[in-house]
């Protein structure tokens, strides 16, 4: 059996007669099962995190009953340890808990806490039980989206074609980005607009045009709304051109530059104000 153990704000880790002192300082959170509880404190210990494709491995421990039991043979180093035994706080061992992929993580307290979605658990008999999350939120690349706003018939295309975005805005090329960019605000526009692409054969390009040809967006006087409608008329307009400059034989054709980061950060933005436009998502602060 494996166990995790904390005195004074230090974290342990071994078997229970011998512990050995963890550095640097490990990530040690709360850890539930959305809409389980059997009475059992869990938390999960940090091996492994990637901000950039949003994944999290780790183990997994549940409260051993045993808090204020004296070790004998703890290495603390480089700490004095202790000559007559070390109390310990808290001591927690290998979880005995069935978890399978696809459910939901809470990670922290009330106070603070975060979504994820079990990828894999793995077992090692009792001496391990490994946990790889992946988040459920986008890390600021686009806003938090609110899935019951969503049409239901769109929504799981539309979500996971948004997960694809901001995974490819984390770690791909321009190239890739941009195409990810121009799936999701086909998969956007349909939904909003289902007479705009019935059969769903329709190319991003069509769709703007069916916008501006059916007077969909908004048309303005004064000045602030009139930047408003020149956004929304550009948003889409936007992400299908900078698709086609990707393109070899339309760079060929029009002379157009090679893209860039900076027109992949922009079409993420573009996404971005459809989402928030559609009100599909919650508003970020300025």
């Amino acid at each position: 059996m494996e166990y995790l153990a904390k005195k004074q704000g230090l974290w342990m880790e071994g078997a229970y007669s011998r512990l050995r002192l963890i550095t640097p300082p490990p990530i040690v959170l709360p850890f539930g099962l959305s809409g389980y509880a059997n009475g059992n404190v869990y938390v999960f210990c940090e091996d492994y995190f990637d901000s950039a494709t949003r994944v999290r491995r780790g183990r997994l421990y549940q409260s051993a009953g045993r808090n204020g039991d004296r070790f004998e043979e703890v290495s603390l180093f480089p700490y004095p340890s202790p000559s007559n035994g070390c109390p310990i706080d808290e001591i927690y061992e290998t979880a005995r808990l069935t978890i399978k992929a696809g459910q939901e993580v809470i990670l922290g307290d009330n106070l603070a806490q975060t979504y994820w979605t079990v990828v894999l658990a793995e077992r090692r008999g009792l001496d391990a039980y490994y946990i790889t999350l992946k988040s459920k939120t986008f890390f600021g690349v686009l806003p938090e989206p609110i899935p019951d706003e969503i049409p239901e018939k769109n929504r799981i295309d539309i979500l996971n074609a948004l997960d694809a975005l901001v995974e490819a805005a984390s770690v791909q090329a321009p190239q890739p980005v941009i195409d990810a960019c121009r799936n999701a605000a086909s998969h956007m526009i349909s939904a909003k607009f289902p007479e705009s692409n019935p059969d769903g054969r329709l190319d991003l390009g069509a769709l703007v045009k069916w916008l501006i040809g059916q007077g969909k967006l908004k048309k303005c006087t004064d000045t602030a709304d009139s930047i408003l409608y020149l956004l929304e008329a550009s948003t889409s307009h936007l992400v299908n051109q900078l698709h086609s400059r990707v393109k070899a034989n339309a760079a060929a054709a029009h002379g157009t530059r090679p893209v860039t980061q900076e027109d992949a950060n922009l079409a993420v933005c573009a996404v971005a104000f459809l989402l928030q436009d559609f009100e599909w998502s919650e508003r970020q602060a300025l």
